[in-house]
């Protein structure tokens, strides 16, 4: 059984929400395409495992672990009475070679080592298992979830952690025999008590190099007519509520500026004064946890994502969104 939820990583997020509010550079257009291939990996693996199915196991997935001094992260833990088996989870398309303990895509050679990322992953769970006095058997595999890859090599070694997508619906079939009891319960918890944030995520956007605004939900159009509790988009016509264009703002903030504090001043400069300052402050009420040092408050968003924040906004808000879709 899932034992969490997917995110979507925060640099997609930061850079879906840059995106709208810039134009990218190249490398950044080809960062945002890499992290959105490999998210769309994991989320294809997660619904061959939904398929399969995950009764007897427990599965954590997209966690950052604090083992010893350093944090590490894993796309998924599969846990049962027996073992902990690591799944690192690779959407490659293309022709790879591994030779040496080296990668090649094309015959050109890569920097990443995907067996040695496995490698030292299994060795901080297996640090994790002992520091707790658990006594369990730690395995590891790579997943590659791509039909459009291949890979050949001469190492032995590496087939036995090596599972392609036209084996991988077998390769889970084996967890269907496995068993969850007090053990399972016990490793499942001292994995989720060591979850820590992801320290390595330190993208800041320049305020000063982005359009100011509220935009569009549909279009994504910045040319906006206000009306009283509603905005109407001069492009496509869709019709969105105050409250969806503010929490799109909120979400905008905080992946643009994720370690920064949200002010109210800060926030309305972002969106250029388009809502006056007590809808604002209401809306932070509602929607923000609020931390107070003296006379200086800063405000952050509660939801992850924004599908989710629109999802909650929408069962209360008074003036409803009409979305225009395919014009």
């Amino acid at each position: 059984m899932f034992l969490n939820k997917r995110s979507m990583p925060l640099e997609l997020l930061y850079y879906n929400s840059l995106s709208f509010r810039k134009d990218l550079s190249k490398q950044e257009k080809h960062e945002k395409e890499m992290i959105k291939k490999g998210y769309e990996g994991e989320c294809q693996y997660d619904q061959i495992l939904d398929e399969v199915g995950h009764e007897n196991i427990y599965v954590i997935r997209d966690v950052y672990l604090k083992i010893g001094n350093t944090d590490t992260q894993y796309d998924t833990i599969i846990i049962s009475e027996n073992r902990v088996v690591i799944n690192e989870i690779k959407n490659y398309t293309g022709d790879y070679r591994y030779e040496s303990n080296r990668w090649f895509r094309n015959n050109k050679p890569i920097n990443d080592n995907a067996f040695a990322q496995l490698d030292r992953a299994k060795g901080k769970l297996m640090n994790l298992m002992d520091d707790a006095d658990l006594h369990v058997k730690v395995e590891a595999a790579l997943i590659f979830t791509s039909d459009d890859f291949r890979l050949t090599s001469e190492d032995q070694r590496i087939w036995q952690e090596t599972i392609v997508r036209n084996n991988l619906r077998k390769y889970l079939r084996q967890f269907y025999n496995e068993r969850l009891e007090n053990k399972a319960k016990s490793i499942a918890n001292t994995i989720r008590n060591s979850v820590v944030d992801n320290t390595y995520f330190e993208k800041t956007a320049d305020i000063n190099q982005l359009r100011r605004g509220l935009y569009c939900g549909e279009c994504g159009n910045f040319n906006l007519i206000k009306k009283r509790f509603q905005f109407i988009c001069a492009e496509c016509e869709t019709i969105e509520s105050h409250d969806s264009h503010l929490l799109r703002a909120m979400h905008d903030y905080k992946y643009l500026f994720y370690n920064q504090p949200m002010t109210q001043r800060i926030f309305t400069y972002l969106i250029n004064d388009e809502v006056n300052k007590s809808t604002i402050y209401r809306f932070f009420q509602k929607h923000c946890h609020i931390n107070k040092k003296g006379n200086y408050t800063t405000y952050t968003l509660k939801y992850h994502n924004l599908e989710e924040a629109l999802k909650i906004n929408r069962k209360t808000q008074r003036y409803k969104d009409r979305l225009v879709k395919n014009r």
